[in-house]
């Protein structure tokens, strides 16, 4: 019986990813051509072309990854159980890491330059990152608030509170430039977290008697 064949797809789908990540990494998008991808990621043009129409499908596709394990990453982190500080102290870390991590400046910066010419990549970025991110953090901040572990208020509006002091604009702007932050992260994470613990702190019992009375 002869032996059924096994489609390469995956692994040269793969390949073309990752290659095309690092080139526009090292070189920008704009500068990276697709004959160059296929070359580094050891596949024909052609056989590039089956798998993406175009490079800015390369380029979607590329984010989408990126962003499709970042996520994956901060939902694990999120259904961690245990004490609520220790939570959000490696949570904010894992999302401090990302956000300054070379890869995703670098691909912040192509999309921020792309986005005039593409802004669907731009709003998928968003959707598939800070959106997805957003979320999640307000999912798990709501499960804190309904055990009375923090003060009852808006889940989505205490989760932009969250990452806007662990992420900040000094973060966002250093991304932006294609900087490295010098400043300590675990410092500025266990800072962030102690003052958003404080402004989100449950009112006490008898507070709250009061407040209803």
């Amino acid at each position: 019986m002869p032996k059924k064949e096994v489609s390469d797809k995956p692994e040269a789908f793969g390949r073309i990813l990752d290659a095309a990540t690092e080139l526009f990494l090292e070189a920008g998008y704009e500068s990276t051509g697709t004959s160059v991808i296929a070359s580094r990621a050891k596949v024909s043009k052609r056989e590039l072309y089956t798998h993406f129409g175009d490079k800015r499908a390369v380029l979607h596709a590329a984010i989408t990854r990126l962003q499709e394990e970042i996520a994956t990453e901060m939902r694990a982190e999120w259904s961690v159980e245990g004490d609520m500080s220790t939570v959000l102290l490696h949570a904010g870390a894992t999302i401090h890491r990302h956000v300054s991590s070379r890869r995703f400046r670098q691909l912040f910066r192509i999309v921020a330059a792309e986005s005039f010419h593409d802004p669907a990549m731009a709003k998928q970025f968003y959707k598939l990152g800070p959106g997805s991110g957003r979320i999640d953090t307000s999912r798990y901040l709501a499960k804190q608030m309904k055990a009375n572990f923090l003060r009852e208020e808006d889940p989505l509006r205490a989760a932009d509170v969250f990452l806007d002091l662990i992420i900040g604009a000094r973060t966002m702007t250093a991304s932006a430039l294609g900087i490295s932050e010098s400043a300590p992260a675990k410092k500025h994470i266990e800072q962030a977290v102690g003052l958003f613990l404080r402004c989100y702190a449950p009112e006490p019992a008898a507070k709250k008697r009061r407040g209803h009375a």
